[in-house]
């Protein structure tokens, strides 16, 4: 399945705008600030319900517009499908899947699966524990409505945990309840997001050896839940780790009531990449770090794949000028593999001759 049209309608800085897609490779050309981000934002939206800048709802409506729209067609050998995601100036949204209205606008996740690279995405290794944590469940939200639902169920407890913390100033004993909901909660995101990461590092160790002539990348798990450094490999049921989070809990009890904030559980766990045993964001170059970030985009692809049983969109906003050639050249092999890609870019000069014969290249016209 690919997406074979997308229309905006008072969308961010479009006003009226449609274009074909390439079931290949489709490039979008324009200057900065033309738009080309916003499009590949839109795509990421139909696809999957959420954008990567993370907005409100109503700053994606054009400045004067009474709302904005999204609609994509997706295709297959089988099927046709209609996407439509529509928002209102004061922020209310709604969906249709050929024509039928959706309850939430994430139920067009599981239609088609995206991967998204941005120039952000090249700090993956020497940027904040959030980010790391996000790439993997961003990734895990898309392929399983269990996981997507466990996150967000965790993230509000640990909220709610949190001004409990900080604003009635609670007793240990307050934090009990509390204390049982963080551990069942967190327990089963901690051991679906250790399986999920085990099947990314296989596929990101693999694509990192043949791009960095077969240097050795690893992943350690650091948690804070109270296991230790348990290797991926080794399975962690979820009592294991609900048993280790309240025993932790406990025992970090009056630094939390102090500082006022949760300080046990997987919204607080890292991942460390290691080259040769040794911390990549310490030791490593900057042309090895961002050789890490693209193993890791084109590993996130092919667990896609195998998970989903689909092909997913890749895109890429804007990263082909960070890039050196011979990373240039693994990204865009991917559309040598029947991956839909869409490649936002100033300049097609950062494209082979041949590869931009067989795409469809879109110039986008700015304000």
């Amino acid at each position: 399945m690919f997406i074979k049209s997308l229309h905006l309608s008072g969308f961010r800085n479009y006003q009226e705008w449609e274009t074909e897609l390439s079931p290949g490779l489709t490039v979008l050309v324009g200057a900065n600030a033309s738009g080309k981000t916003n499009a590949l934002e839109a795509v990421q939206l139909v696809t999957t319900g959420v954008s990567f800048r993370n907005p409100r709802w109503e700053d994606l409506v054009r400045w004067g517009e009474e709302g904005a729209e999204i609609a994509a067609s997706f295709s297959s050998e089988a099927t046709s499908t209609q996407v439509q995601i529509r928002v209102t100036r004061d922020g209310r949204r709604s969906c249709l899947i050929n024509g039928v209205a959706k309850r939430r606008v994430s139920d067009v996740a599981g239609i088609l699966p995206t991967v998204l690279f941005t120039p952000d995405d090249l700090d993956l290794v020497k940027g904040p524990a959030e980010m790391r944590r996000s790439a993997i469940d961003d990734l895990g939200d898309q392929l399983s409505k269990t996981y997507g639902s466990i996150r967000r169920d965790y993230a509000k407890v640990v909220r709610h945990r949190n001004t409990l913390l900080r604003e009635w100033r609670a007793g240990v004993e307050d934090l009990d309840p509390w204390n049982i909901q963080v551990a069942s909660l967190g327990s089963k995101l901690l051991t679906h997001r250790r399986r999920l990461l085990l099947r990314v590092v296989h596929h990101a160790a693999a694509a990192y050896k043949d791009l960095a002539d077969g240097e050795e990348l690893s992943v350690l798990y650091n948690d804070h839940c109270g296991l230790g450094s348990i290797p991926l490999d080794v399975e962690v049921t979820i009592d294991e780790a609900e048993r280790a989070i309240i025993e932790t809990l406990k025992g970090r009890a009056a630094d939390e009531i102090v500082r006022h904030v949760t300080l046990v559980g997987p919204h607080r766990d890292d991942i460390v990449f290691l080259l040769g045993g040794r911390n990549a964001r310490t030791f490593a170059s900057q042309g090895q770090q961002r050789t890490i970030a693209l193993a890791w985009t084109l590993a996130k692809v092919a667990v896609v794949e195998d998970i989903a049983r689909k092909k997913p969109i890749l895109l890429l906003d804007d990263v082909m000028s960070e890039l050196d050639e011979d990373r240039r050249r693994a990204l865009t092999s991917l559309v040598q593999k029947d991956v839909q890609t869409i490649i936002s870019t100033t300049n097609t000069g950062y494209f082979d001759t041949k590869l931009l014969k067989q795409a469809v290249v879109v110039e986008i016209p700015g304000k």
